[in-house]
């Protein structure tokens, strides 16, 4: 049996024969004739590839196993060319490839244009010919060069010359070989195991971490350390989580960012008329951490069917027949019965209660308060889907009038506060904001960050203030991340107990799922069934779908230190190492 070794010396034998084969005879070429270019190898790959590529597709022939292996195959030729993407970029800043005339450009365009010619050596590459120094080359730079010959974005044509010195080889200024600035990182993509993309994507962002790192006593030691660390989550977390981990590394290393960044922020926090626009009155909000966090929470609550606020409820509406209307007096406290054969009353929450009842207006005055016949359950008066109109637009269309009429609610209230909150106050919400922060940080020990149940970054002194705000529920972690529990011996879990794990979990606990805590049940560990106790130390946060998955028997559970981890199948972690999700714990992904 051949080694991999073996069996690439074979391939490059036979390519070699393939490319050194005069085209015009057919015959091999004498030993005294020139060795092959390895350009020509390589488009002969390029055409061989493409051939077996269509060829593999081709015989899936419906195997679920083939169609898996046939991907993960084409996913490394992909990074193999990715891969090649970068040096190929070093290369043109190295060799100053902008500088090529545009006759010879031109030339070399023609030669590559037919890939066959090319590689069967009837066509050869034009000699070089660059644009003397005292004339203005055709390209002001390499990545000018790039972006023209690739059509790329310019920044994208640079972030591939960056990522060349970052993670390859690469000649100075004085013709010497230089090693990549990110050894670490730059092993993890000679390996080729993973997408080249995130590698370079880590790479940049660890790159702006240059100043942060600096200001550290040992600037060396804390630069290899954090890319050794970023290495290892590039192996086992996806590209959002490598981002999230390297942000909250970055927020470890500059603790004052966010207090910047908050004082950056209060510049331009309000609502600002921006015109009449013939679709309606245009108004921009731009809002902190806090008030992002609180728009996107009632947004989920009022988007999701699962919830009160999601269940449209019709208001009570008469008609012919003998049914009285009825509505809640503001002021008395009393029922309000109106004749059946006179137009209904108005809710009293939505006048003045001092108005006499005869002065008050009629439905069909006004509708405030009453849905008409037509709409849609939410009173907008406009269909479900629109001609044209996509799901996912009219999903997307919804969300933003519910949201919208919900802070217009609000501002209602806010001007009548002894308006009472029947069942029929239009997008009742129940909103919460749950921060977690540290006791230290309480008691001003500390000035750790607070965080947002979406991850964002509150400063000590923003949670601070909030943990006074009795809207606010602050969840105070102890030593070990691990929520102060008082436990409870009762079959479900209590608000309270279920805000303290979502604390602790931050989303779903199957790792990679990215599913928040309000979109997530508590799970017991140990079956109530079983003996297991409702405490916060027996459940841990599962969505719907996982929950599901884990009583199919796809993943286990495993409490560790006091900690819930979960154990994936072989088939996603033949070693099956008990983990937390890497989703809302990056630091997790690089363990």
């Amino acid at each position: 049996m051949k080694t991999s070794a073996e069996l690439v010396a074979a391939v490059f034998e036979s390519i070699n024969a393939a490319a050194g084969t005069d085209s015009r005879t057919g015959q091999a070429p004498s030993s005294e004739s020139v060795p092959v270019d390895p350009l020509r190898k390589l488009a002969l790959l390029q055409l061989a590839i493409n051939a077996a590529m269509n060829d593999a597709a081709a015989s899936v022939h419906g195997s679920p196993v083939r169609a898996a292996a046939l991907t993960q195959l084409a996913e490394g030729i992909y990074r193999s060319g990715s891969h090649g993407q970068i040096l190929a970029a070093g290369a043109c800043a190295e060799t100053e490839a902008n500088t090529l005339t545009e006759s010879c450009l031109s030339a070399l365009n023609q030669t590559l244009a037919n890939l066959g010619d090319f590689a069967s050596g009837a066509v050869t590459l034009p000699p070089d010919a660059v644009t003397g120094a005292d004339r203005k080359p055709l390209h002001h730079d390499p990545a000018e060069f790039l972006k023209t010959q690739l059509h790329l974005g310019y920044f994208q044509a640079q972030h591939r010359i960056n990522s060349s010195k970052r993670l390859t080889y690469h000649r100075g200024i004085s013709g010497a070989l230089n090693p990549p600035t990110c050894p670490h990182l730059a092993q993890i993509l000679a390996q080729g195991a993973i997408d080249p993309r995130m590698v370079a994507n880590a790479a940049a962002k660890f790159v702006a971490l240059d100043p942060a790192l600096d200001a550290q006593p040992d600037p060396a030691a804390a630069r290899s350390g954090l890319e050794a660390r970023i290495a290892r989550t590039l192996a086992t977390a996806d590209e959002a989580t490598v981002g999230k981990f390297i942000k909250q590394e970055r927020i470890r290393l500059e603790t004052s960012i966010t207090e910047r960044a908050e004082e950056l922020t209060a510049r331009f926090l309000g609502l600002r008329f921006r015109g009449d626009k013939p679709t309606g009155f245009l108004w921009e909000m731009t809002v902190d951490a806090e008030g992002h966090e609180l728009l996107c929470t009632m947004a989920d609550d009022l988007n999701n069917p699962r919830t009160a606020s999601g269940k449209p409820t019709q208001a009570p509406r008469s008609g012919t027949g003998t049914t009285a209307e009825r509505s809640v007096s503001a002021d008395i406290g009393q029922i309000e019965t109106n004749a059946a054969d006179q137009p209904p009353l108005i809710p009293a929450w939505a006048v003045n209660p001092d108005m006499p009842e005869a002065l008050r207006p009629r439905a069909g005055f006004t509708d405030v308060g009453q849905r008409p016949s037509g709409v849609d359950p939410w009173g907008f008066g406009i269909p479900d889907l629109l001609v044209g109109e996509s799901p996912e637009a009219a999903n997307a269309r919804r969300r933003a009038q519910h949201l919208g009429q919900a802070v217009l609610d609000s501002i209602r209230s806010s001007l009548d506060p002894e308006t009472p909150h029947g069942p029929n106050t239009p997008m009742r919400s129940r909103v919460e904001l749950l921060v977690m922060v540290d006791y230290d940080v309480l008691t001003g020990l500390s000035q750790k960050p607070g965080i947002t149940a979406r991850g964002e970054k509150i400063s000590a002194a923003e949670a601070r203030r909030l943990a006074c705000n009795a809207g606010i529920l602050p969840i105070v972690m102890g030593g070990a991340s691990q929520p102060l529990d008082l436990g409870q011996r009762r079959r479900f879990f209590s608000r309270a107990q279920k805000r303290a794990i979502s604390a602790r979990d931050r989303g779903c606990a199957n790792p990679g799922c990215s599913m928040p805590p309000h979109r997530s049940e508590v799970h017991h560990i140990v079956p109530f069934s079983q003996g297991g106790k409702t405490d916060i130390g027996n459940g841990l946060l599962l969505c719907i779908r996982c929950h599901t998955a884990f009583h199919a028997g796809h993943f286990t559970i495993r409490v560790i230190d006091g900690l819930p981890y979960v154990v994936l199948p072989k088939s996603r972690d033949p070693i099956q190492r008990p983990m937390r999700n890497w989703v809302f714990h990056p630091e997790a992904a690089a363990a």
